[in-house]
């Protein structure tokens, strides 16, 4: 073990300098000829793992760095990288109490934090919830649950003759699609629903679509609002469609697996006004937390929902009838095989408190604004979008007159050219049929002068382009 933690130690002094490019893009055809990605009958010596796992650091673009803004997720966690590596040190099975003690108390006390946050758990009510491998499980579990709220006899009688229907915003994440796929409720039953030009979904047209289901002889069972969409950062009004889904009697979801964090800010929680009153929420520690990929919760104000809807089984061999039977957490998940990732959330957590994570927010909310107010006055770059939370949406627009669809060009040639010459790494998106530069901000190490030096090249890098054509 010590000369594979000899070469961890080398790797990652050599590969995390701060005057390293933040990635090196390269083609699938070229990197084949770079990397031997052969496996074979005879093993390999040490030199060629090191390698190997060298030439993995290099090309692989590093989030870490403040010019990383292309995800939604970026920075280094140092307390949560150690909880990782403790994890995959003692490998762990988050099934049972009896294979997982301590880190099935601390993944309990994150569940009873996460839901005093939203407001699941209060002096009189207290919520449920269960890790998971990322927000598209925590909003297919979400969905689950809503299925077995309107019909629990599919549970164990398979497919019925009625239709399903669920409904989200525009501006949903796709995890949705697949959970509709995956669940058998069909994707011509997830039923996207108009946004406003704010981003958020619009309750009228909610309304609208949800009478028109039950016109067709349709079972409307699921809303799912979007706290923090992956384009605006935009978050659904929730009070509104609590009482929609009151009327017609419908589990309301929030996937909250990039805003949700807003709620440790007493300064910026507003944008989730009325959090508590949803059915279930989903949250990823993986990205505005920044531990390390995986970590996500499904959480849930309905104590024993998780376990109707996912448990079944592994009594006779695995889920004892002991003295710690209520600490088995299994039998709230869809899986059996789970990671210990309560550790590196809960470490980091342990090590800044409420505090840090609140201190983190309004920082960066302090940045995005000032982004916003620098594009605001510039003569070349153009806000496309509002931007509620830490997504920035502009479009860098020459003076020479361009139709949008040569625009759209432009602006994806920008990202790829900085990314290309070491610069900052950025993404596109579309919104309302015009495509800009979509800025993430989720490192707190982020400063105003790294968004100053970022708008610029941005700029320098667009007349480059449209000199050169």
């Amino acid at each position: 073990m010590q000369q594979y933690l000899n070469i961890f130690q080398h790797l990652a002094t050599e590969n995390f300098r701060q005057d390293r490019a933040v990635s090196e893009p390269i083609s699938a055809k070229n990197l084949t000829e770079v990397v031997d990605f052969s496996l074979g009958y005879e093993g390999a010596d040490i030199d060629a793992l090191e390698q190997a796992a060298s030439q993995y650091l290099t090309y692989q673009p590093d989030s870490a760095q403040v010019d990383f803004f292309k995800l939604l997720y970026s920075g280094r966690n140092d307390p949560a990288l150690f909880g990782d590596w403790i994890t995959s040190l003692s490998n762990a099975n988050m099934h049972t109490y009896q294979m997982s003690p301590v880190a099935t108390l601390m993944e309990q006390e994150l569940i009873n934090q996460w839901n005093r946050l939203i407001g699941f758990t209060t002096d009189s009510k207290t919520g449920d919830g269960i890790m998971v491998s990322g927000g598209s499980q925590a909003n297919l579990i979400g969905m689950m649950m809503a299925r077995h709220h309107a019909c629990p006899e599919l549970k164990t009688k398979g497919s019925t003759s009625q239709k399903l229907v669920a409904f989200v915003s525009d501006q949903a994440h796709y995890s949705g699609q697949k959970a509709v796929n995956v669940l058998g409720i069909g994707t011509d039953n997830l039923i996207a629903v108009a946004s406003d030009d704010q981003g958020r979904l619009c309750p009228a047209a909610l309304s609208e679509a949800i009478e028109l289901s039950i016109k067709q002889g349709h079972k409307p069972f699921y809303i799912g609002l979007t706290a923090g969409t992956t384009v605006l950062g935009a978050f659904d009004p929730v009070p509104e469609c609590r009482a929609i889904a009151d009327k017609y009697n419908i589990w309301l979801h929030i996937d909250g697996a990039w805003g949700a964090p807003i709620l440790f800010s007493p300064t910026h929680k507003h944008l989730l006004k009325g959090c508590e009153l949803a059915d279930s929420f989903a949250w990823d520690a993986h990205k505005l937390m920044n531990v390390p990929i995986t970590a996500a919760v499904v959480l849930t104000r309905h104590q024993g929902m998780l376990e109707q809807t996912c448990g079944g089984g592994g009594g006779d061999y695995l889920f004892h009838s002991d003295e710690n039977a209520a600490y088995n957490l299994g039998q709230k998940s869809i899986q059996c095989g789970r990671r210990a990732d309560s550790l590196k959330v809960w470490l980091s957590w342990k090590a800044i408190g409420n505090k840090g994570f609140s201190d983190k927010i309004d920082h960066l909310q302090d940045i995005k604004q000032s982004c916003v107010n620098t594009i605001t006055a510039s003569p070349e770059l153009h806000m496309i979008g509002p931007s509620p939370y830490l997504n920035i949406l502009f479009q860098y627009r020459p003076e020479a007159a361009l139709n949008e669809e040569e625009l759209r060009a432009l602006n994806i040639s920008i990202c790829k050219t900085m990314q290309a010459q070491g610069g900052a790494f950025v993404d596109y998106a579309k919104y309302q049929g015009k495509t800009g530069i979509r800025l993430i901000l989720a490192n707190s190490d982020t400063q105003t002068s790294d968004i100053e030096r970022l708008l610029s090249h941005c700029i320098k890098t667009g007349e480059a382009l449209v000199n050169a054509s």
